[in-house]
């Protein structure tokens, strides 16, 4: 692989960033540049190898992939191209990519031959039947990251993409329900020396919830290695531990029904929420189940919240877990099928357009105060050709464009708001006409430049809509965030539907 000598950090920038742009380990890079990985938990402390001191301008020496290993490595029998990937610290995807014509030319079944370079490796569902997954494997500790649990489940974190590769939440971010905070792809919350120990971890406890989740599984006729019904429970465990028991209890509701991405989803809800009474479950301690959403819906109400705005957030929160489950482990090839991510769909079977889903699951993000960057907003600016490395920058657009490409659409790729008004086909600006899920751009001052763009969440009897849209003001906060608003339609510039 190709050695950069250096990198000059851009504002935004984080060390594990830094290093998955170049293909090697982010703790190969820390060791390069006298950093300690121990000291990696997302805070910045006065000792001078800590990685969190990065400061814009600095210059960090990039490692190459490791003397010699550009030139060739002798494979010992048993090993995998996992396994060379750890042992010489690069990325898994930078090693393939390297000895691309090898592997073109060379096509074993199993491990790489003895006394070869790397050949291939071996899919986590490679000896499975279509669909479902060897369950020990999906969730291998020895794998780390890059275990097909960590990807998938990352996916759902917003740690991870279908692809695999890593976001800059991966690094270290704050949990928006209880504000603790995360590191890895599982958003992992108790102490590791690293994003990487982290994730594995929690897979050694993902692995240890194998046994009950078989149990119950059988038990309700089901069959647990189903790839979509397992990373359900898993990504639900990962999520709470609580609600997926629960989960474990109602399976036998599944008997006869397809395994598919809304059943799922309303069973995750039912897990949270008490079918038969409408209420969350009560819990032990006498509180209720799901208190990191209703610190979601007040933070993005600006209020205390009724039940029913609290068991939206949980159900937009469900669905698009699980729409993100479902793409990677499309993207991964663990549902029988060499299909990528999904195409575009005019709704789901909840008649919830896809995108719109989406963005109900990111109410609560916001911008954070002061010299930092919500990495999630980072990551919304990286679907423009703007590609904005801070969340000052305006990202009503980002956001809307990164909702679009997650759904599988195709967005404007402009960080403009008014770039939407030559977007899909257009809707007549009346109640009559415009449904949920169209996009809406209002202007902005008096400037004709700019504007704002949102995605209509609700028509309300009264001439107004109820958007949601990123850069919309927080109440009671002095900075701004993915939340509902109500606007009048009339002051809209235009609506526009995904063609």
């Amino acid at each position: 692989m190709t050695s950069v000598p250096n990198y000059r950090v851009q504002r935004g920038d984080t060390l594990t960033e830094i290093a998955h742009r170049h293909g090697v380990d982010p703790e190969a890079l820390m060791r390069a540049n006298g950093l300690d990985p121990a000291l990696a938990d997302g805070r910045i402390s006065r000792n001078a190898r800590d990685p969190d001191r990065l400061q814009v301008g600095q210059r960090l020496s990039i490692p190459s992939a490791t003397p010699g290993l550009e030139r060739q490595h002798e494979v010992a029998p048993g090993e995998t191209l996992a396994g060379i990937a750890e042992r010489w610290g690069v990325a898994l995807w930078s090693l393939i990519e390297a000895n691309l014509p090898f592997l073109a030319s060379h096509k074993p079944a199993g491990r790489p031959a003895a006394g070869q370079g790397p050949v291939a490796a071996t899919g986590p569902a490679a000896a499975s039947p279509a669909g479902t997954l060897d369950l020990r494997q999906f969730t291998d500790p020895a794998q780390g990251s890059r275990a097909a649990a960590a990807i998938v489940i990352g996916s759902a974190e917003g740690t991870r993409r279908p692809d695999g590769s890593f976001t800059a939440a991966y690094g270290g971010h704050a949990d928006p329900g209880n504000a603790a905070h995360n590191r890895g792809s599982f958003s992992y919350q108790h102490t590791a020396s690293s994003p990487a120990d982290a994730d594995r971890r929690q897979l050694q406890t993902l692995q240890g919830q194998l046994p009950a989740y078989e149990a119950a599984a059988r038990a309700a006729g089901l069959d647990p290695r189903n790839a979509r019904l397992a990373s359900a429970y898993l990504d639900l465990y990962n999520q709470s531990p609580s609600a997926a028991a629960r989960f474990l209890n109602q399976l036998d509701s599944l008997r006869g029904q397809p395994l598919d991405t809304a059943h799922l989803t309303q069973l995750r809800v039912n897990s949270f929420v008490d079918s038969s009474t409408g209420e969350r479950f009560r819990l032990a301690n006498g509180g209720q189940a799901g208190s990191g959403f209703v610190n979601i819906a007040r933070h993005q109400l600006g209020r205390t919240p009724s039940e029913a705005e609290v068991q939206a957030v949980i159900r937009a929160d469900q669905q698009r877990r699980m729409t993100a489950v479902d793409a990677a482990l499309q993207q991964q090839g663990l549902l029988g099928t060499a299909a990528a991510a999904p195409v575009a769909q005019p709704a789901a079977a909840t008649g919830v357009p896809r995108h719109l889903q989406i963005a109900r699951g990111e109410l609560g993000t916001h911008e954070i105060r002061g010299a930092q960057d919500n990495p999630r907003v980072i990551e919304y600016h990286q679907a423009t050709s703007l590609k904005a490395r801070n969340d000052e920058t305006s990202w009503c657009s980002s956001f809307v464009n990164w909702t679009m490409q997650q759904a599988g659409m195709r967005g404007t790729n402009s960080a403009a708001a008014r770039s939407w008004l030559n977007w899909g086909q257009a809707v007549p600006r009346d109640a009559a006409h415009v449904k949920p899920g169209d996009v809406i751009v209002f202007p902005r001052g008096n400037n004709p430049a700019q504007g704002h763009v949102a995605i209509v969440s609700e028509v309300l009897d009264n001439g107004m809509v109820r958007v949601i849209g990123g850069n919309q003001g927080v109440r009671g906060e002095h900075y701004d965030g993915v939340t509902y608003a109500d606007r009048r339609l009339d002051s809209a510039l235009g609506v526009r539907r995904a063609p």
